[in-house]
This record gives structure tokens, sequence and C-alpha cells, in this order.
């Protein structure tokens, strides 16, 4: 039996270990490989979200009358490898140097990227070819670098000629030129350095991709500034050509640098491991302390940890206890959600939101077993409660930026107290009272509830594992 036990152990240590190695290795995946035998085909790799990557397959020459352009995203598994579904080749025909015509051969091409001896083997399935890369040397990496007073932008070399460039003291922006000219904006996107928080928080289309310091120690968030309206001409095709969505998809994996003395810190205040790690002590102490429902709720903490604690030793109630690290709101900064490791309807459920304002972590709210909360719909919080055996409901809000407001959105209650024979109720209103109310038939109400109910049922992270990383 012990020897069995052994075994076991040695094996989840081995794949551990591999799985640490697959990583240290896509650690090093990005930037420019060029194909092996003659060095004319060219692929850039660039980091996207936390577990993806975008890939762009070119020729390199500039005087070919035809070039083939892949492009694709491509997601690591737990070997190493890069898998993609999503492929899209295209034949770019040359009239002159500046002048071409793209002609979309397939978007739905298939393939893997593996390493093997220090070479990077590219095989696609839909072409089923088989090519290998290595690190291109210097020579070869001929990227645009376009620059303000603050900062720096680096776009493809193979895209030159589809954009137009502004730049101010602290903004650039990409425009693609075709759609500039038409007459419909062509803005892909724009990449612009805020003092403020509070200046860029609620403007639509905003991302924050990390945050800046210059000579004077000056703090700047960066900011991805995405169109919000359609910026090319739809009147010939629904469809963005090929080329804007180039340009589009590379706003969130553009390179960035800090000139004239400034610093730039990629993903620096945005991710929640860097931001909350007091929040999430404080409530480990709490936890292991046993702390009174009064006292958390002074301390805006949710009384269900003194609940979900009876009876239980420390090591128990903290394996029963979670978090994850989410972007409700899409603004580029994690939230913190804290709540049950539970199955079936209660799984997700959160009791405390934690988000950024002012680059500080803020207490959003706090829910309990008759007033729970979920992130629902990817971008909405659901707050299901319930007032009596026959009044319940639930109010979907969204997170405002750089605030702990919840702006309502809709809400939806079941009240057999106020109507016994059509108990079923819808509101607009941003202030929930009784007079707001709309009397609804079944039949609407469980058409119009029934889009907020996919909810995200989130695996927390239990806060046993911030325990031992902090002893």
């Amino acid at each position: 039996m012990k020897k069995s036990i052994f075994f076991i152990i040695c094996f989840i240590l081995f794949c551990e270990l591999k799985v640490f190695a697959y990583d240290k290795v896509l650690d090093n995946i990005s930037g420019r490989w060029a194909e092996k035998t003659s060095e004319r085909v060219v692929m850039d790799i660039y980091p996207y979200n936390k577990n993806e990557y975008k890939i762009f397959i070119t020729w390199r020459e500039d005087n070919l009358a035809q070039k083939d352009i892949y492009r694709f995203t491509a997601i690591p598994d737990n070997r190493g490898t890069l898998n993609y579904t999503n492929g899209i080749h295209i034949y770019r025909y040359y009239k002159n140097r500046n002048k071409f015509e793209d002609k979309v051969d397939y978007t739905d091409g298939t393939g893997i990227l593996k390493f093997d001896n220090n070479n990077l083997i590219w095989i696609d399935n839909k072409d089923k070819t088989t090519n290998y890369f290595i690190r291109a040397n210097k020579d070869l990496l001929k990227d645009t670098t376009i620059k303000n007073n603050l900062f720096s932008i680096t776009l493809p070399e193979e895209l030159k000629g589809f954009y137009e460039i502004k730049t101010e003291k602290n903004k650039i922006s990409v425009f693609h030129n075709e759609s500039k000219k038409s007459g419909f904006g062509g803005f892909a996107f724009g990449i612009k350095a805020y003092k403020k928080p509070a200046d860029h928080a609620t403007l639509p289309g905003s991302i924050k991709l990390g945050e800046l310091v210059d000579k004077h120690n000056k703090l700047y968030d960066i900011v991805l500034k995405y169109p919000t309206d359609v910026q090319h001409d739809y009147t010939k095709n629904s469809k963005a050509p090929e080329s804007y969505k180039l340009l589009y998809d590379l706003g969130e994996i553009v390179t960035i640098k800090g000139r004239n003395g400034s610093i730039y810190f990629k993903s620096q205040g945005t991710k929640g491991e860097n931001l909350y790690k007091d929040i999430l002590h404080k409530h480990i102490k709490a936890i292991t302390e046993k702390w009174t429902s009064d006292k958390l709720e002074n301390e805006n903490m949710s009384y269900m940890y003194n609940i979900l604690a009876q009876g239980l030793d420390n090591k128990k109630v903290l394996n029963k206890i979670g978090y994850i690290y989410y972007d409700i709101n899409k603004d580029g900064i994690d939230e913190l959600l804290i709540g049950e490791i539970a199955n079936g309807n209660w799984k997700g459920v959160i009791y405390d939101i934690y988000t950024m304002v002012n680059r500080q972590p803020k207490h959003v709210i706090s829910g309990g077993s008759r007033n729970r909360y979920y992130v629902c719909d990817d971008a909405f919080i659901c707050n299901e409660y319930s007032s009596g055996a026959l009044e319940s409901g639930v109010r979907v809000s969204i997170l405002i930026e750089n605030s702990t407001e919840l702006y309502p959105q809709v809400s939806f209650k079941y009240d057999g107290y106020t109507n016994p024979k059509k108990p079923w109720f819808l509101s607009y209103s941003s202030e929930i009272n009784e007079d707001k109310w709309e009397n609804i038939t079944e039949e609407k109400y469980k058409e119009r509830k029934q889009v907020f109910e996919k909810y995200e049922r989130f695996n927390f992270i239990p806060l046993i594992k911030v325990l031992k990383d902090i002893q």
C-alpha cells in the first residue's frame, strides 16, 4: 500500500514538473521566427489575453507579385503544444509596392505549433504541410516603430501600407487607410496615456493595458482605445476587410515601450494577483480567528464566513471558501470575487466583490444566504434575493468602472403578496420601488428573465492555497 502511494505521489510530481517545463518553454515563444531553410518566411507570435497567442505568417520580401498570409489564434495545451482551429489564409496580389488586393482562400484552417530541438514546427492540417522555424536573427526584425513624447508602439512590417498614423503628445492612433479614404473613419485602435483613472474609466471602448512612469516619476495608465461604431465601408460589405481586422486585432498585442526616460510596465495595475493580496490576507485572518457576524459586517465582509466556519477547523473552512480574479466590467482590470466552493445552484455564488478605484482596492458589495450574488452573461452582476415564501427576485446590474457603484439594468420579481393571481413583475428603473414595477404575464416574465440566467459557475481557488503561500 505504501509503495503504491509512493508511486502515485512520484507520478503527480512528475506531471507537475512537466507542466512547469512546458510553461517555461511558452514563456520564450513570443517574437519573430524565420523558416529554417531560407528564412524567407517569417512568423510573428504575440501573447494575447491570459492563455492565447496571435500568430501572423507571411513572406518577408517586398518585391513579390503575390504573397501568402496566414493568421490565427492558438491556445496551448498541457503538453506545451499550441493548437488552432480558426486559421485564415489570404492571397495578396500586388499591383505595385503600396497597392494590392487581398483574396481570402479559407477561414477554417486547423493545425499546431510545437517545439523540437530548438525548432518551432508548424503543422497545418488544411494545407497538409509541415514547416520548421528558428528564432529570427536581428536582420529580420524590421518592424515599424511609431513614437510620441512618452512611449512608442511597434507594428509588424508586413502591415505597412495598410495604415495611417496620428501621433499626439500622449496618444497614438492607428487608422485603416482604405476605410478612411472611403469616408468611414477607419479608426482601428489607439493607445493613450492618462494621469488619472477617472479620466478614462467610463469612456466606452477603453481597456487598461498597464502603467507608465515618466522621468519625473509621474504615473500614467496606458489605455487601449477601440472604436465604438463601424469604421469600415459597410455599404459594400457588412464584414470588415481582412486588413482592417488585422489592425484591430493588434490593439491588445502591440508592443509598447517607454521613451525619453519613461518606463512602461505591461499589465501593471490590471492583474488581480498584484492588486488584492492584502484583501485576501484579511479574509483569511477573519475566518481563522472566527470573527463574529457583526464584526464581519462592520469590516464590510459577508457574515456567511462565520456561518460556514461553524463546526469546522481552519483547514476545512479555508477549503470551503475560495476566490477568483475576473474582469466583470471589461475595463482591463480584474475584480476580486470571494465565494463558497459549492455545487449545483450554489456553484459560483459570490459573498464579496472588490474592485479598483483610483488604483486602490475597494469593497463593492456583500451577499448572504437569501441575498446571493452571481456574475451572469459574462459582464453583469445578478443579485438573487428572497423576502419570504411568496416573494423573490433578481436584480441585474453593471459595475461602473473606477467605482463601487452597481447601476441597475433590469429587475424581475415574483410577488404573491402584492398580486396572488398574477405575481410576475418587471422593472427597468434605476430605483427599486413599488411605483416602478410593471405587472406582466408569466410567459413574458420567463422570456425576459432567461436572458440573464447564464451564470458563471466559477471554480474558486481555495483560500487554503493563499495561506500556504504566506506561511
